[in-house]
């Protein structure tokens, strides 16, 4: 369609905003951990929405006119899917309404026999059930019931300060011990480093759809993953995280090759590094190159307490830097895996062992 046929001359060009769609936007123009354009996007929406002039919009989000009227006959035309980056064109963005997700949370509340299904316990065929009695919409994918619950606050996974495997008195001691040894090898000079693992997947996890009652459909959503591993070791002086690709699996002889970086790229002579208890982390292969005269000699590792990763700094930094970019759904992986380099790459993280942030037990992207 030509642009001026589209847009015309209309100067005040109001849109109409539905009430919980209006608290949605004015959270997202908020969070300051969204993309700048998506803030703006937002703003521009909620101004039109009140019949300001696309004129005084585009001076008070800094972009031209016809940009403004873009982003509001894409709101037109996709709603809520026309905001996030990356998400023009994709009718599966929408949520459930206020009212819809009310009514799911008051029935995972209950055993799913008060609901009219035959389970003993909530289970993706069991949600699926209530799902299609209630809303007929049926979804192709299992992972698209468990996001179901994600949206109400729930989850089939058992939260990390539960972990039945934790020995919360023996991390304590442990966790004392290592905080003292770091405080002695920073204070006589050494660089200390923090250092994980981390997988991610590129998957089209944020594509989801809501449809009313009485409209029924099965949703088909490509599932397909690609992943990438990366190495990334903290500095407790610098604050800055050196990240390493990791080509194929997370194995014994791709942390030595992460670790012999990272020890050439260390200007300090001695160097500690404190991993977790993975396996491949004690492997002989590995623990025979810290001796003198071998590959690794100028590293000292230190060994945290076992399930215990909310203790590991640099854990946080990947818990941020993936919070801040899963939001935005990417074309390819390329894109997504170079978004979350880039954003550890760009900033400082002012994380120890004395200070973490709280850890996070459930996704708040739509609350």
């Amino acid at each position: 369609m030509d642009f001026l046929c589209r847009f015309g001359y209309n100067r005040s060009m109001q849109v109409w905003v539905a009430p919980e769609e209006t608290a949605v936007l004015i959270r997202w123009k908020k969070r300051s951990d969204n993309h700048v354009l998506v803030r703006m996007k937002t703003e521009a929406i909620l101004y039109a929405s009140r019949g300001v002039d696309v004129g005084i919009i585009a001076e008070m989000v800094e972009r031209a006119e016809r940009t403004v009227q873009e982003w509001l006959a894409d709101w037109q035309d996709t709603r809520m899917c026309s905001v996030l980056t990356g998400h023009a064109g994709n009718q599966n963005a929408a949520k459930p309404t206020r009212a819809q997700k009310q009514e799911l949370e008051t029935i995972l509340a209950r055993p799913p026999s008060q609901a009219g299904v035959h389970a003993e316990f909530w289970d993706v065929p069991a949600i699926r059930d209530v799902v299609k009695i209630l809303f007929d919409v049926e979804y192709q994918a299992d992972s698209s019931y468990q996001l179901l619950l994600r949206f109400c606050g729930l989850s089939f996974k058992l939260p990390d300060p539960f972990d039945k495997h934790r020995d919360e008195p023996a991390i304590t001691r442990r966790m004392a011990e290592v905080k003292t040894q770091v405080k002695a090898l920073l204070d006589a000079g050494w660089e200390v480093y923090t250092a994980d693992e981390v997988r991610l997947e590129h998957e089209a996890e944020t594509r989801r759809m809501w449809l009313p009652k009485g409209q029924r459909t099965k949703l088909s959503v490509d599932r397909k993953k690609t992943s990438q591993s990366f190495f990334g070791a903290l500095s407790l002086t610098s604050k800055k995280v050196k990240l390493y690709p990791i080509e194929g699996n997370q194995n014994t002889e791709q942390t030595i090759l992460a670790l012999d970086r990272l020890q050439r790229e260390t200007d300090t002579e001695k160097i500690a590094v404190v991993l977790d208890n993975a396996r491949f982390h004690h492997a002989k292969m590995l623990t025979g190159l810290y001796e003198p005269g071998q590959l690794l000699e100028r590293i000292t590792p230190i060994h945290l307490p076992p399930y215990a990763p909310d203790h590991n700094p640099v854990e946080h930094v990947r818990n941020a830097a993936k919070n801040n970019t899963a939001n935005i759904q990417r074309e390819t992986p390329e894109e997504t895996f170079g978004a979350f380099a880039s954003y550890i790459a760009s900033r400082t993280f002012d994380y120890d062992f004395e200070h973490l942030p709280l850890r996070e037990t459930r996704n708040d992207f739509v609350s």
